[in-house]
Parts: structure tokens; sequence; C-alpha cells
């Protein structure tokens, strides 16, 4: 068993356990989001992405993350995780993590390659529940992105983004309201909300089994 495998065992051995929820989470979260951590409402949709994990160089793990397109809407031109929202075919929020990725990116992923969940976490800006689910392919994933939800994909080290201080506040505009979010840089892109507050446990996770 190489490191990278030894990782991977650790990582999915960790995922059963009580995890580090909103004490990780709330470190990118902003004031607005901090003031309004409330139960979600019962119209609050549920919605999967994925945590896609592969080997790369020196044996680093890395990730795919991607830009939305710019468009009319919340979440316009942002860094997240591919994914979206549940729909009827979908037995479980697994299964809707892995169809989107198939859907926005290309790649398919199994169910055996799956690792874990992490913490659900509200969105309410558009009244969603994110569950972010962890997997791992031992094959650099080639993509096929759909145009129409995907901009562009990002390759991103797990190891890099631990050493690297890329942690800073940015001041963010989005649709005429202007906030001072917590944010990651990572290939010249800010990454802030939702992706980075579930970035934020899964680093915890990674430290715990470091």
């Amino acid at each position: 068993m190489n490191y990278t495998e030894e990782l991977i065992t650790a990582l999915k051995a960790q995922l059963q356990h009580p995890l580090p929820g909103w004490d990780a989470q709330q470190r990118m979260a902003t004031e607005t989001h901090r003031s309004a951590r409330l139960r979600p409402p019962a119209s609050a949709r549920q919605a999967g992405v994925l945590i896609l994990l592969y080997p790369g160089n020196q044996q680093k793990l890395y990730f795919p993350l991607i830009q939305r397109p710019t468009y009319d809407g919340a979440h316009s031109g942002q860094i997240a995780f591919p994914g979206g929202k549940v729909e009827a075919q979908d037995q479980d929020i697994i299964d809707t993590a892995l169809r989107e990725t198939q859907e926005e990116i290309g790649v398919t992923v199994t169910r055996s390659q799956v690792l874990g969940c992490l913490t659900d976490l509200y969105i309410p800006v558009s009244r969603i529940i994110v569950s972010p689910v962890v997997a791992y392919t031992d094959k650099v994933p080639l993509y096929e992105p759909d145009p129409f939800e995907v901009a562009a994909t990002l390759d991103v080290s797990a190891y890099d983004f631990l050493q690297l201080q890329n942690q800073s506040v940015q001041t963010i505009t989005v649709r005429g309201f202007t906030l001072d979010a917590p944010s990651y840089m990572i290939h010249n892109q800010v990454i802030w909300g939702a992706t980075a507050m579930i970035l934020a446990e899964f680093f915890a996770v990674l430290q715990e089994i470091s």
C-alpha cells in the first residue's frame, strides 16, 4: 500500500467518525451567513456536490473545482464543486452528486468509489441544503464539461491548499450587494461562500489524519 492508498483508507475511516461540522464551516462564513444560521425552511431543496479526489504529481491528492458561467443569478461566475439539485430519479444524495458530476464535467464515478460525506450546509440565499460527498478515483479524470453548466475546470492540490497561506478576506459584490467574505485564493481565483465553507471542513478532516 502506497502513501496515497494509506491516506484514502484513513480518510474513509475518519469520515465515519463525528465531523467538525459548523465549527469548521463557520471559519469561512460571511458575517451574514453566520448571523443567519437558521433551521432550513420546509421549502428548502436538497442538493449534492462531489469532492472527487485523485492522485497527481508526487502522490499529492487533487480534486476538481468548476467555475459557473455568468448568468443572472446568485452564484454567477462562482467557483464551486460539481453538483446540483436532487431530481426524481435519484435514490439518495449520493446518486445526486454522482449524476450531476457526470452531467457537468463528464466524469463517471461509481458508488463503490464513495468514501463518505461531510456535514450538510444550508445556503440561505438560494434556500438549498448542500450535502458534500467525498469520493476517490485512482485515475486522473478526463473532463468533458457541459458548456451550459461549466465555464472552466480547475485542478486543485489538497496538499498545496493546506500548505499555502492563501486565506484572506475579499470584498465581493453580488447582484448589487457588497460584503466582506473569508476566501481562499487558488489559481488566481477567489473561492468563497458555501464552497469555501465546505473546503474548511474537508481540510479540518484531512488535518485530523495528517
